[in-house]
């Protein structure tokens, strides 16, 4: 036996660091578990991360090319998938130029290594490839406008909170290593707040819960400000000396009465003054930013006023504070450059990655020819699923790599086994919460045919004659895409090797301690040229969501909320298991159900002016109420595939999709 250390490649906020057992003789993988020498995710793992024995062994698992014929799937071989596709690109490239080519991927996988297909198809001479994001784009442009960079707190700072104000994050079910901090903070006498529109599970575990109307909370952050200011209770030291934009941002405010904010959010005036006056008054106080409320139009003016709050008390530098959603303090040690060919200056065309739909009708100088899809599954993840279908059987030749059968791997001409993460070695690291670094061994040979991406690019860059794709063993690949960090500090790929989970320099610092931010003036950003040039607006104002603000749809009977969390046992679609799905479920308050006329355990059908989708009612009176929440990642033959009703409506800021702009009509089948 061997025991392998390495982490989960899941694109989530923990990340966890992982020993995997090996029996060597046989070649088999015998077990997978938590790796106590990373101290956040310490001694557990959560359930998504038990599912990869399940996953990699899996009976319908892709173990070889598979091309499609005549509309039936006929297994190849490598060498027919790769001739295949070499002479799909030369094609293309002849008639359309590289501008035919589009290369769609997304965060299904974060090891560093895949990221080179980006410089194969700059060495391509360039591609259409996407612009933006569809989960959590709003609110990192927010914070780039704001401070300059995204960064966040180390877990354990939380323990340094006097009040810990959890914003529409849902831990207990999306970041499982976080809720201990959160815990142990309280039971040290700092108090919980969770804002959300849902009582989730995270509400056990806080001391109060305020249900706010789903896309408000823009509208709650800037009428907490402005008592704030109004009481002359902010950090007068920070905002004269570290900000811009401080007396209109002021003025923005002031149209923010609790009483207007209490009409918007549906919070009582009484909760809005306390929750302002407890901020206020905690020092210092730490506010967790969610992916969810900033999934509306206005989501990154949303993180925008909330990021203001937390810069107006001066809980911005200061352990036990910060404004944190994501943490991207990596992206400075990987050379992002090389990776993804830009020194080769290929051609680019772009457009926004929630609608893919739109580019592939649209686009006819040239057509796009030749799509390649991987780390992601765009048929079920991208909104408004009825116009990509109907889009992406527009594209003559389509080529899909993963692990399983997926809804776009099915609609694709070539599918190809890829490599699970414990047959292939590869530097995992996190955007989202931890800075650990962890190099991860191979543990087993590959199941059947199956073939990392790289491989498959080192052999097409070969039949097609791309001498600036490199063509070297891996660790050459991965010393190279660290390069920054062995300039920035001595640290080398072998050292990492030998090191087990390795904290990045500075992983562990406050954020902006110095109070010098990494704006074009070094302050923070209350009014922000670069947001105003993008969105038209310089401060983070307050717009109704549009479709939620709709009287033409309700009126049509789309009076419902259509939200789509992340479930707990699963990462979007991509995660999910063949066969192993349950039946759907509708969330639906039992006062909503009551007037619809809908009962506990019957189907019903969840339309949106673009599709439709079918699950089963289960009453909660954990919902709010004019609601319906199916949790999302659910494959198309479930019947409940939930961006069949979702627009590929942009967000504010960083071109995202606006899931939750969506109303929706419920009826008993």
């Amino acid at each position: 036996m061997e025991t392998i250390k390495t982490a989960c490649p899941l694109d989530c906020c923990d990340q966890c660091a992982l020993l995997a057992t090996v029996d060597r003789d046989r070649g088999r993988l015998i077990s997978i578990e938590p790796n106590p020498g990373q101290p956040v995710t310490g001694n557990t793992i959560c359930s998504k991360g038990k599912k990869h024995l399940e996953r990699i062994n899996h009976p319908d698992r892709l173990r070889h090319p598979m091309m499609k014929n005549n509309g039936v799937f006929e297994k190849i071989t490598w060498q027919e998938a790769t001739q295949v596709m070499a002479a799909k690109i030369e094609e293309t490239l002849e008639q359309y130029g590289p501008l035919a080519l589009l290369h769609f991927y997304d965060g299904g996988y974060t090891g560093l290594k895949k990221n080179i297909e980006s410089r194969f198809f700059s060495a391509l001479g360039g591609s259409t490839t996407h612009y933006g994001s569809l989960c959590w784009g709003a609110g990192l442009a927010a914070q780039h406008y704001d401070f300059g960079a995204v960064k966040a707190h180390p877990y354990h700072d939380l323990l340094n909170s006097r009040l810990i104000l959890i914003w529409g994050r849902n831990p207990a079910a999306t970041s499982v290593h976080q809720l201990p901090f959160i815990q142990r903070a309280r039971e040290s006498g700092a108090v919980v707040i969770l804002i959300d529109p849902v009582e989730t599970a995270t509400a056990r575990v806080a001391d109060r819960h305020i249900r706010i109307r789903p896309g408000t909370d823009g509208a709650l952050a800037l009428a907490m400000a402005n008592l704030i200011i109004e009481n002359g209770r902010f950090d007068q030291d920070f905002v004269s000396r570290c900000s811009r934009g401080f007396s209109e941002f002021e003025e923005l405010c002031r149209e923010f009465t609790p009483q207007k904010a209490a009409e918007l959010t549906g919070i009582d005036v009484r909760d809005i003054k306390k929750l302002a006056a407890d901020y206020a008054s905690s020092d210092p106080a730490a506010i967790i930013i969610g992916i969810g409320l900033q999934r509306h139009s206005n989501g990154g003016n949303t993180v925008r006023a909330i990021d203001a709050l937390a810069a107006l008390c001066g809980n911005v530098g200061v352990s036990g504070g910060g404004a944190n959603y994501a943490n991207f303090r990596i992206s400075r040690f990987i050379d992002h450059h090389y990776m993804s060919g830009e020194d080769l200056k290929p051609q680019r065309r772009y457009y926004p990655k929630a609608r893919l739909a739109e580019a592939l009708h649209e686009f006819t100088d040239p057509p796009v020819s030749f799509l390649y899809n991987s780390r992601a599954n765009p048929l079920v993840q991208v909104p408004d699923g009825e116009k990509l279908r109907q889009a992406f059987k527009k594209v003559p030749f389509k080529v899909t790599a993963d692990f399983f059968m997926t809804d776009t791997a099915a609609a694709s001409d070539l599918v190809l086994p890829a490599t699970y993460f414990l047959e292939e070695a590869d530097l995992y690291f996190n955007s989202m919460s931890h800075q650990y670094l962890t190099y991860g061994l191979r543990a087993i040979n590959p199941q059947g045919e199956c073939r990392s991406e790289y491989e498959l690019f080192k052999e097409l860059a070969g039949l097609l004659g791309l001498k600036e794709f490199p063509r070297v063993p891996v660790d050459d690949l991965l010393a190279k895409g660290i390069r920054p960090l062995t300039e920035a500090t001595g640290i080398t790929l072998e050292q990492l090797k030998g090191k087990g989970p390795f904290m990045l320099p500075g992983g562990d610092d406050i954020p902006w301690y110095n109070r010098i931010f990494e704006t074009i003036d070094g302050k923070y950003q209350f009014y922000s040229e670069g947001a105003r040039s993008e969105s038209g607006d310089a401060l983070p104002v307050y717009r109704e969501p549009v479709e939620l603000g709709s009287r033409p749809l309700q009126e049509e009977g789309f009076d419902c909320w259509f939200l789509t969390p992340h479930p707990h046992d699963s990462i979007h679609s991509t995660h999910r298991l063949p066969g192993a799905n349950k039946t759907p479920q509708a969330y639906i308050h039992p006062q909503t159900a009551a007037k619809k006329g809908l009962v506990e355990g019957r189907p019903i059908r969840i339309s949106s002016k673009r599709g439709r989708i079918e699950a089963k009612t289960l009453l909660s009176e954990r919902m709010p109420a004019d609601t319906v929440v199916v949790y999302e990642g659910w494959w198309q033959i479930s019947g409940a595939a939930v961006n069949e009703l979702t627009p590929d409506r942009l967000t504010d800021l960083g071109a995202q999709a606006a899931y939750y702009d969506c109303l929706c009509r419920v009826e008993l089948l």
